[in-house]
């Protein structure tokens, strides 16, 4: 799922036009909403979105007397959007979405702060429940934080408070950002001011679903927003995924004795390359043994969970005896050791040290992951002459030939008389110790 946000304040209708079909060429949204287009629904040829491939047939706000500032239009191959809310401030559609129903509000945000209270209400009452995902984009004329605004204009504290408890009560999270940190500019010479007021959220559902979204900041054209695109196409899993280590693995009655055989297997080479053998060795040991000890944790997880219900529904059915007492204890304790598994494997994988007594939260544990890697992941690298590229191929020939050149020997010219220079303060009985080759047990102590 695509999507293009653009306010396009001030820009006449020819030049829209154009900008549009160049961000459009290389860009493909299902979905793009066009805000402050200064013109009337019916006077913007809706031809042109046609042979762009969108349904002529959008959505739009009402504004009573005023002209419609927020436009909003997707692909013809997806089925019309049902509208669950729509005031002059936002549009919210529900739409389906790989037999999936999702939600994606379109916002445009009064400038007065009291204005914009209405619009926090509005969204707050539009929020799903958790299980669906849902995406909020638009210009929301806040920001968050301080440092989210440059310029001679003092920060106000309250609307930014009551911009994050808006974020907050709707359990909404901002996608990670790529480009211009400022997204609007006032366009001044004198007391130029900069801010973050366009920008993109989205709940866990969304990131369940889509595993990775981000959003892309494109340079200001003629207006002085800039566009933003959303991309939520999952990544490629690389084939040469590499080895990790689990501590809980240490928590086996075996792990020792598996380490133990596998260390002391007989290898044929020098000292260090024997550590570096069996350290190979051990590794692909580990990973056999590991899948054979620890299977997958989710679906381990449910059985356990379905076993204990099944026996205590009977217990509620037949009465509670002997036999079943100790069936459900065993149930119980399979159950907690699979969630003791589950939220050790997760809280390696967030990388956050959890309480040791707090609540068990693996909702968390999976959040902080998904959003560490979408951060992490590289979808574009600017060359040396300014050129950006995006596509694997071409980010895989450059990165290879980047570090190729980066380790090519380069010719040194040799200078001995140099060490000439270097005054000789030591003393002949600490020149030994230094040139004295070390005891096996001294680097024994060492490792």
């Amino acid at each position: 799922m695509n999507v293009l946000f653009w306010n396009i304040r001030g820009m006449k209708k020819a030049i829209a036009k154009l900008a549009l079909s160049n961000i459009l060429k290389e860009k493909f949204p299902e979905i793009i909403c066009i805000a402050e287009p200064m013109v009337d629904v019916t006077a913007f040829p809706k031809l042109f979105f046609n042979r762009l491939g969108f349904d002529i047939d959008f959505i739009h706000n009402n504004r009573s007397d005023k002209v419609p500032n927020l436009w909003l239009m997707w692909k013809r191959n997806i089925r019309r959007s049902d509208i669950v809310s729509a005031i002059d401030q936002h549009i919210t559609i529900s739409l389906e979405w790989h037999k999936k129903i999702i939600r994606v509000s379109v916002v445009h945000a009064n400038c007065f702060r009291a204005r914009r209270r209405d619009l926090w209400a509005s969204l707050a009452a539009s929020a799903p429940a958790q299980t669906m995902p849902w995406l909020v984009v638009g210009d929301f004329n806040a920001i968050l934080a301080s440092n989210e605004k440059r310029g001679p204009e003092a920060f106000n504290m309250g609307a930014a408070a009551e911009f994050g408890a808006m974020v907050d009560s709707c359990d909404l999270m901002a996608l990670p950002s790529q480009g211009s940190r400022f997204t609007w500019t006032n366009n001044s010479k004198r007391g130029n001011v900069l801010a973050r007021l366009d920008r993109s959220f989205c709940n866990n559902a969304w990131v369940e679903f889509f595993h990775e979204g981000v959003q892309q900041v494109f340079q200001k054209i003629g207006s002085d927003h800039a566009p933003i695109f959303i991309s939520s196409v999952p990544s490629e899993k690389p084939n040469n995924c590499p080895f990790r280590f689990h501590r809980h693995w240490v928590e086996h009655k075996d792990f020792l004795s598996m380490v133990s055989a596998s260390w002391s297997g007989w290898t044929l080479s020098t000292n260090l390359y024997r550590v570096a053998e069996k350290l190979k060795r051990l590794k692909g040991t580990l990973k056999l043994w590991a899948k054979t000890e620890f299977p997958n944790f989710n679906i381990e997880l449910e059985q356990e969970k379905k076993e204990m219900e099944e026996v205590q529904k009977k217990i509620d059915e037949d009465g509670l005896d002997d036999f079943l007492f100790v069936q459900e204890a065993d149930a119980k304790t399979r159950y907690l050791k699979a969630m003791e598994y589950y939220e050790k494997m997760w809280a390696e994988k967030s990388r956050i040290r959890w309480k040791n007594l707090g609540d068990r939260c693996t909702k968390f544990f999976h959040l902080s992951a998904k959003m560490r890697r979408i951060k992490n992941s590289i979808r574009c690298l600017k060359t040396d002459d300014g050129t950006i590229i995006s596509e694997r191929s071409d980010l895989e020939h450059y990165m290879v030939d980047f570090f190729t050149n980066f380790h090519k020997a380069a010719p040194v010219s040799r200078h001995p008389s140099i060490l000439d220079y270097i005054p000789r303060e030591l003393l002949q009985r600490d020149r030994a110790i230094l040139d004295r080759i070390p005891s096996n047990l001294e680097i024994k102590e060492a490792v």
